[in-house]
């Protein structure tokens, strides 16, 4: 998002990196999306470097000087791609790595679970209620709907957070359990008794190949002879790799 950002900032008006990181941390966007300054200055760098944007002039303080942007005409259209992706993006992704925690558990000592789980539960009450304060600031009377359903949708992720840690906690001791359970298991799993012949026969790389043939020319058919010199290439990677 921090191209789109900078793009759209510049598509504005002309300005350097100090400005935009002001305003972003004035306008609260920050609050939503932790935007470091030098990711700003990377994205600056990167954009130049590829023609979208140029540097316009130099403004000085005393001995330290400022590069002043300026959007290309390849930069308005960057600008375009780059709404254009962030549009397609879900709003929040599913599922996260803790989701596969459980099983695991009992690699740490039950005390130490407790005193990182409550200290976690703790920072997440904290930040719950720096976001309802935030709300009752940012979004009072004649603010629109969409603003109010980001902090609705921000507060209820963090208590949805807060409940699933408490869950944990409460429950520590079977979870632990239950996790003594998934290591007998890999203990007594043998994937040679499941699935005999686990190596891939020349038969089923034929199939890979073809298929892997057939999505590169229904995907593109224009680039269909590029794209299947690329893919040869790899292939041939693939079997060196083997060797």
């Amino acid at each position: 998002m921090i191209r789109a950002l900078v793009l759209f900032y510049l598509n504005t008006k002309p300005t350097h990196g100090y400005e935009i990181q002001k305003f972003i941390q004035m306008s609260g966007i920050e609050q939503w999306v932790k935007i470091q300054s030098g990711s700003i200055y990377y994205a600056l760098t990167k954009l130049e470097k590829e023609n979208h944007i140029i540097v316009l002039r130099e403004e000085y303080t005393g001995s330290r000087g400022s590069k002043v942007y300026q959007i290309t005409d390849s930069g308005k259209a960057e600008l375009l791609n780059e709404m254009t992706k962030e549009f397609s993006m879900p709003l929040m992704d599913t599922g996260s790595s803790k989701f596969i925690i459980e099983p695991i558990l009992n690699t740490l000592p039950k005390s130490q679970c407790e005193s990182i789980l409550s200290k976690h539960i703790k920072e997440l009450k904290e930040k719950k209620k720096f976001w309802e304060k935030w709300k009752g600031i940012k979004a009072g009377d004649g603010t629109s709907k969409l603003l109010k359903l980001c902090f609705d949708m921000t507060i209820n992720s963090i208590d949805d957070q807060i409940k699933w840690h408490k869950e944990l906690l409460t429950h520590l001791d079977d979870y632990i359990s239950q996790s003594k359970h998934t290591v007998d298991f890999i203990r007594q799993f043998d994937i040679n008794k499941v699935v005999p012949n686990f190596e891939t026969t020349e038969v089923d790389n034929r199939i890979r190949y073809v298929s892997q043939l057939k999505e590169v020319i229904l995907a593109d058919p224009g680039s269909a002879v590029d794209n299947l010199d690329k893919l040869l290439e790899e292939l041939q990677k693939e079997k060196e790799s083997e060797i």
